[in-house]
Formats: structure tokens, sequence, C-alpha cells
């Protein structure tokens, strides 16, 4: 019986030490549990707080990105307009310029065009004019060498100033050049009564000469024999007018012109025509001297021709301009537009690099962002945080 009160005490004890046991091990568990659950809630704040972290700095560079797109839009744009007005400035001077070229160049061709029928009937009035002066004069110019050749100078000036060309523009009158002679080396002083030039650095000379004094014998002669004498000396005396001409040789003297011929002009159209009924050969003569004859008419119809000629060398000389203009603004223009495709492709690398630099910093996988605040999460040493983790 004793035995048996021993074995149920030692049961008793083993039991009752097995249930403190448990009770100490139990409680070693709850605060174990315990402390993982604090453990767990402070990693669960701590990721909220990188997470929150991490999105606000995101958002903050996403501000600071955008704030320097902006402003590097601006610069860009700012830089740009500039750009554009430097170029777009000249060439609207070039286009305005352009177009008031072409105006101008149609405007003085139908003034041009007008101004000719005007000139045209100026010069008849003129010849018609010239011819009534020499009737009306002849009466006092007989016999009289220096009043003819002052009146064929006089003649000569009206017919020039009526023909649109310019005095001492395209013809200078009197003016002195030097002819060297060859064998003794001096100079001579010829002042020839006009020169015309040529928009081709050509020239020609002209000089009148009056011979009416033997022409209104043969006009007013009684007899056929008095007609025949005074035809006889009034050809004699045009022939030494053509002799005198041409020794003096004009054309090889004319210094930066070139002259092929020198004009012997007859202001009186009949003292013309008589000399060239009663000597058929005399034009082809003066001619083999480098001397044409020309009456009024030709005169007249000559200069208007070298009119003309100046007339289109000066439209010629609008078109090269034109075109020239135009070939600036052309060259402008693609230079614009070289200029307009840099800045474009400029921006569209810039956008690029921004999206990538972004990339790798806060919104691609594995960014920098994320790794440096895991990083600071295991412990790593650093003196440095981001602003918001200052705030």
């Amino acid at each position: 019986m004793t035995i048996v009160l021993i074995i149920l005490l030692l049961l008793t004890c083993g039991a009752v030490g097995l249930y403190a046991n448990s009770l100490t091990r139990n409680a070693a568990l709850k605060s174990e549990i315990a402390r993982l659950e604090e453990r767990l809630k402070l990693a669960e704040a701590q990721q909220l707080q990188a997470s929150e972290r991490e999105k606000r700095e995101e958002d903050r560079l996403r501000l600071i990105a955008n704030d320097i797109i902006t402003r590097e839009t601006d610069r860009f744009r700012t830089h740009g307009e500039q750009r554009i007005r430097e170029i777009l400035d000249p060439l609207r001077e070039n286009i305005d310029s352009f177009r008031q070229s072409v105006a101008d160049c149609y405007s003085r061709e139908a003034r041009e065009r007008f101004s000719l029928q005007e000139r045209l009937r100026e010069l008849i009035d003129t010849n018609a004019f010239v011819g009534r002066e020499a009737r009306s004069l002849s009466s006092a110019l007989k016999g009289n060498t220096r009043s003819q050749g002052q009146w064929g100078e006089m003649v000569l000036e009206n017919i020039l100033e009526s023909s649109g060309l310019r005095k001492d523009h395209e013809f200078m009158v009197q003016q002195t050049i030097s002819n060297a002679n060859d064998d003794d080396s001096r100079q001579k002083h010829l002042r020839p009564d006009v020169i015309v030039k040529y928009p081709d650095k050509h020239c020609v000379v002209i000089d009148a000469k009056t011979s009416l004094t033997a022409f209104m014998e043969y006009v007013d002669a009684e007899s056929e024999e008095e007609r025949r004498l005074a035809g006889a000396r009034h050809v004699e005396s045009v022939k030494r007018h053509i002799d005198e001409l041409a020794s003096k040789n004009y054309q090889d003297h004319m210094n930066s012109l070139s002259a092929e011929f020198v004009m012997m002009f007859i202001p009186n159209e009949a003292a013309y025509m008589a000399a060239m009924q009663l000597d058929a050969a005399l034009w082809q003569k003066a001619y083999d001297k480098r001397v044409l004859i020309v009456s009024p008419t030709h005169l007249v119809s000559a200069l208007q021709l070298i009119h003309r000629l100046w007339a289109h060398d000066k439209q010629t000389r609008n078109a090269i301009e034109i075109a020239e203009a135009a070939g600036r603004m052309y060259d402008k223009f693609c230079g614009f537009v070289g200029d307009m495709n840099r800045i474009g492709t400029a921006m569209t690398s810039a956008r690029a690099a921004y999206e990538n630099a972004m990339n790798k910093l806060s919104t691609g996988t594995g960014n920098l962002t994320s790794r440096a605040a895991k990083l600071r999460e295991m412990g790593a040493k650093a003196t440095k945080t981001l602003l918001d983790e200052k705030r």
C-alpha cells in the first residue's frame, strides 16, 4: 500500500512538473510569436514607408523632369523663334525686293513702250522741223562756211536730244581724244562733234559736215551747164569732207572704246540726196574709207536702234539682278529648312534621352531609386539622403 502511494505521488509530481514545463514553454512561444508579429508589423510599416518614399521621389523627379523639359522647350522655342526671325526677316525683305524689282521691270517696260511711240512722233516732228529750218536758213547760210558748220552741229544736237539717249551718258559732245603720230611721236588732240556709245563698249563717231554753198548754187542754177558745174563742186565738197574725216582716224584712237566707222552727217536731206544722185559711187567710196554718209533720216533710225540696244541691255541687267535675288532667296530658304530640321532632330533626341534616363532612374525594372532605397534599408552607410527623407 505504501508503495502504491509512493508511485502515485511520483506520478503526480511528474505530471505537475510536466505541466509547469509546458506552461513555461507556452509562455516562451507566445513571447516569440508576439516579438515576430511586432517585427512583421515593423517590416510592413517600413515597406509601406519605402513605397511611399519611392512614390514621392518618383513624383518629385517627374516634376523636376517636367520642369526641365518645360524650360528646355521654352528655350528651344525662344531660340527657334529668334532663329526663324533671323532667317525670315531677310527672306521677307528679299521677297519684297524681288516683287518690287519685277513690278519695276514691267512698269519700265510699259513706260518705255509708251515713250517710244511718243519719241517717234517727236522725231518725225523734229525731222520736219529740221527740213523747214534748213529751207528757211539756206539763204542766210549761203557762202558762210562757219555759219553752215554751226547750223549743222545744232541740227545734230537736236536729233540727239530727241533720240532718248542721254548726254554725257550714252553720248558725249565735243570730247577731246589724243592721236599720236607714228613718225614724230607728237600728239594731236582731236575733238569729234559727238561720240555715241553702245552697251558692248563699242561706239560710233559722228561729225557734222555741211556743204550748202555749192548745193544752193546747184539748186538756183539757170542753165544745165551751171547746174552741172555746181553739182560737181557740191560732190567735190562732200569728197573733201570724207577725206578729212578719214585722215583723222578717229576709230583708232578711242581709248577704251572700239569704233569701226565714222558717221559723216549731212544735215540737209536734199543736199545728201543730190550728192548721192550726182555720184552713185560716192557712198561706197566713203564706206571703203570707214566713213558712213548719213542724212537726218538715216541718223534718226540709227540713233533709235542704239537707244533700243541700251533699253534691252538695261532689261537684261534687271533680269540678271532678279535671277540673283531669287537665287539668294532660295539659298536662304534652304538654310531655314535645314535649321528647322536640326531643331526638330535635337528636340526628338532630347526627349528620347529624357525617357531613357527616367526609365533607369525611377520607372523601369530594377531602377536606381528602388535599389538605393533597398540598400539603405539593409543598413548601407550613407552621408546623404534624398530630399523627401530630409523632410
